[in-house]
């Protein structure tokens, strides 16, 4: 089982829909995903169709240690797709809630998630509080996504100095994302400059400017299931298989047969709908 944590200081960057989109691809292709919401904005728990559950996160930090696992196991919800659930946030998280902030990596363990699952994903807010270190030792490795620019180039770097300076025992950054790509010349050169600081973690797939990732938010859709003829899944389905070492061709028929069977699915509903209205 593999840990990610998505993080980054900066506020604005697409964590949260690159938590989504990717959780959702990876138990679209057949793996069992956990997503943890770990922001209370609680987007994330949204965008997966979950919305605020009572128990959530929160609870699993607020418990005495001995508790946490159970009240975790309780957390997980279903979603839309068999094979991801989530862990919901709610508006009230915050930093006080955190007594330990090891006491999320304790948790996982205890509750040995890799019987259930093949990834957990835990989304962050912006920041580096004692919610976000709490992922950061929970996680295995660090996913970064950011905007290409100066102020987020800096960002990465200050980021990644604190981490190994003050939480040497926590996860760390091995993949930098780009995102909002344009391909401009001021991007680009950005872009080149993230290469040079961080060789080896700078994804060669970017994420494009798309207002595809808008639709989906504002409509309650599945990027690879809704909008697979659109740019901007034509990407994200290029970045797993960079990201997770798919293999690209079987990744693209799976999702087309899954969005088959969507389009047969929602065609059916559509005419029995009409068959017991009389239409």
């Amino acid at each position: 089982m593999k840990i990610v944590s998505i993080l980054n200081r900066k506020g604005g960057v697409g964590k949260t829909t690159f938590t989504g989109c990717t959780a959702q691809a990876l138990s679209l292709v057949g793996f069992k995903v956990l997503a943890i919401d770990n922001d209370s904005q609680h987007n994330l728990s949204a965008m997966l169709g979950a919305g605020v559950c009572s128990p959530g996160i929160r609870d699993v930090y607020r418990v005495p240690a001995h508790e946490a696992a159970g009240v975790f196991l309780r957390c997980v919800r279903s979603t839309e797709l068999a094979g991801l659930h989530v862990v919901t946030s709610s508006q009230a998280l915050c930093d006080a809630d955190v007594a330990d902030v090891h006491g999320l990596r304790r948790c996982l363990d205890a509750c040995d998630l890799g019987r259930f699952y093949d990834f957990v994903l835990i989304d962050n807010a912006p920041g580096m509080g004692r919610l976000q270190i709490s992922s950061v030792y929970a996680c295995g490795e660090i996913f970064v996504p950011v905007e290409l620019r100066q102020f987020a180039v800096d960002g990465v770097v200050e980021m990644e100095k604190m981490l190994s300076q003050e939480h040497p025992g926590g996860g760390r950054i091995t993949k930098i994302i780009p995102n909002f790509y344009r391909d401009t010349l001021r991007q680009n050169s950005f872009l080149a400059a993230l290469r040079r600081l961080f060789p080896g973690r700078v994804t060669a797939t970017p994420i494009p400017d798309d207002s595809v990732f808008d639709e989906l938010v504002t409509e309650n859709k599945i990027l690879f299931l809704h909008r697979l003829a659109s740019r901007g899944a034509a990407y994200y389905l290029k970045l797993i298989h960079e990201l997770f070492d798919l293999d690209e061709k079987k990744v693209w028929e799976v999702m087309l047969d899954k969005r088959d069977e969507r389009k047969s699915e929602e065609a059916r509903e559509r005419y029995l709908s009409r068959q017991l209205n009389g239409n």
